[in-house]
């Protein structure tokens, strides 16, 4: 036993004495990560009360800050200097840039004091998902028209973002493909140049999209299998609940790609949905229809996955609303005439759902006659023109009387 301790005694007295002194040396040297004397350091510049729906549009810099003094409770990592955004608006700005005290710390010196800022409001906007495919399928195999599940995201981001981008886009690759393919994929951003889109601080997330990635289905079909893209079509029954209105029924997508051979697409023009049953429905209401359910001429098919949905949008019944005294204008009157009796004011009635008719004025109606090719006399029970703002309907058509003369 004693002959294997005392085996190699010199290395172990050695290394026995060096590791004495390294914990010395680390016990009384001074911490790199306290303040002591004269510093100067590199913080962190962050932004404090940035107003809801705001966010920064530029980078942040590191900021350099000298400092006297000791205080050996406090971490360098820790500390970090900051501009307040209370009541900040839209729009660049410039701040001041600040530092909280910190006990037994003199504050000497920030650089820079102050910071130009760009703020910007932050707003939500849905886009379609557009499937950008790189690579060539498998010999005597052809690329049909993607399916995007779902086709329109929601993107939230600065506004000033937001306003150039009129899509989002996936990314898929046939390279090779023998058959359809079916993936999950993330939403990206690009400019119109197709580069990424990046906010200030590329490693901060400026634009979020909801959902963060799609379901994208390719069709892969033979070369001889000719191809058609064609609207869609589709009808209701029933009524919706008493009060209640059909305001329009929307096919989604609006448009499917068909296959087939070319004699059979060639007369092919809509497909026809089908029938959904709006019985008593008293809000919008999305009705699934399975492709199987779909009628299809003889030799004429789907691509793999095609799915449809239809939203029948139910909104408050059409009211009626008279207005009185309406104005009524006369028209195109020969150069040698003048009116010598103007039309009568006129009651007309008009019918448009309540939100329209809730901020409908008389100005936004124009009532008239047109006097083009008359003759000096009186004009009784003249039916006049109107122009209407878009959805409000004339249900009785005004009759004024009037007269010309000549000058």
């Amino acid at each position: 036993m004693n002959e294997v301790w005392k085996r190699n005694l010199g290395y172990k007295i050695v290394s026995l004495l060096l590791a004495i002194l390294f914990w010395l040396w680390v016990t009384n040297s001074p911490s790199t990560q306290t303040l002591i004397g004269d510093q100067t350091l590199t913080v962190p510049l962050v932004t404090k009360n940035l107003p809801v729906n705001s966010m920064v549009m530029t980078k942040l810099p590191s900021v350099r800050v000298r400092l006297q003094g000791t205080n050996s409770s406090v971490n360098v990592k820790d500390l970090y200097a900051y501009v307040d955004l209370t009541g900040t608006t839209p729009g660049e700005h410039q701040y001041t840039i600040q530092m909280d005290a910190i006990p037994g710390i003199q504050i000497v010196e920030l650089t820079p004091q102050t910071i130009n800022l760009t703020i910007d409001t932050v707003q939500e906007k849905m886009l379609p998902v557009q499937t950008n495919i790189s690579g060539t399928p498998a010999e005597g195999m052809q690329v049909g028209e993607p399916i995007i599940k779902p086709s329109v995201v929601n993107v939230r981001g600065p506004g000033s973002v937001l306003a150039g981008l009129d899509k989002v886009v996936v990314e898929m690759n046939v390279a090779e493909a023998t058959d359809s393919i079916t993936k999950s994929l993330p939403i990206l951003f690009r400019d119109k140049q197709g580069q990424s889109i990046f906010g200030p601080d590329p490693s901060i997330q400026t634009l979020i999209a909801s959902p963060s990635s799609v379901e994208v289905i390719v069709p892969i079909m033979a070369k001889e299998t000719a191809s058609k893209t064609i609207p869609l079509t589709v009808t209701s029954q029933g009524e919706p609940a008493v009060g209640m209105s059909l305001r329009s029924l929307q096919t989604i997508p609006d448009r499917v790609q068909v296959w087939g051979k070319p004699e059979a697409l060639k007369d092919f023009d809509v497909l026809t949905l089908g029938t959904v049953n709006i019985t008593g429905l008293a809000e919008d209401k999305t009705f699934q229809i399975p492709s199987d359910k779909v009628s299809l001429p003889a030799g004429i098919s789907l691509s793999p996955g095609t799915t449809f949905n239809v939203l029948a949008s139910i909104g408050k019944a059409p009211q009626s609303k008279t207005m009185t005294g309406m104005t009524v204008d006369v028209r195109n009157i020969p150069s040698a005439l003048v009116l010598a009796q103007v039309p009568n004011k006129v009651d007309i009635t008009i019918e448009a759902i309540p939100e329209v008719l809730d901020t409908l004025t008389a100005s936004q109606i124009s009532l008239w006659v047109d006097a083009s090719g008359q003759a000096e006399g009186s004009y009784e029970n003249v039916k006049a023109f109107w122009q209407l703002p878009s959805g409000v309907k004339m249900t009785s058509t005004p009759n004024v009387s009037y007269s010309l003369k000549a000058k």
